[in-house]
């Protein structure tokens, strides 16, 4: 049995896709659950005023490789890995890619890594993603939204 690796990273959108930002989300979303599939990964991808913020879990090879080209992607900025390494179990299992949309309004979700509202991505620590992303998870898993961003 292959042994299960998790990478969380962050990077800035680039000004390009702001404007159209749900569509390129949806493009990513298609893509990547494809790709995911192939390569047996799952994932969670946030969009937080600005910023991507994600987990990509699986095979060590194919979690590298991915993130090697999403960093190579025009549509990131500044990519950077917050952690990387062998885990236990997955944590977004549900999903090949799942992503949703973060307001500065989602101030309990916001609460959860401390932030008080006020998203700094320079500031996330290996514990404050974990605790964002499961946050965000638990909340997509309850609810069950079928938004253009979310993708199951």
């Amino acid at each position: 049995m292959r042994q299960l690796y998790r990478l969380y990273y962050r990077s800035s959108q680039t000004p390009s896709i702001v404007s159209d930002l749900d569509s390129v989300v949806q493009q990513i979303v298609k893509s990547s659950i494809r790709n995911n599939k192939d390569d047996g990964l799952t994932g969670l991808l946030l969009t937080i005023q600005g910023c991507f913020l994600q987990t990509l879990e699986g095979p060590v090879d194919s979690v590298r490789n991915t993130y090697a080209r999403i960093s190579c992607d025009r549509r990131h900025r500044d990519p950077h890995i917050i952690f990387q390494g062998p885990v236990e179990k997955r944590l977004f299992s549900d999903w090949n890619m799942c992503a949703r949309s973060l307001a500065p309004t989602d101030k309990a979700i916001l609460d959860v890594i401390n932030a008080k509202g006020k998203f700094n991505p320079a500031s996330l620590t290996p514990q404050s993603v974990h605790d964002l992303l499961t946050a965000v998870a638990k909340i997509q898993r309850r609810t069950a939204l079928d938004t253009p961003l979310t993708a199951i």
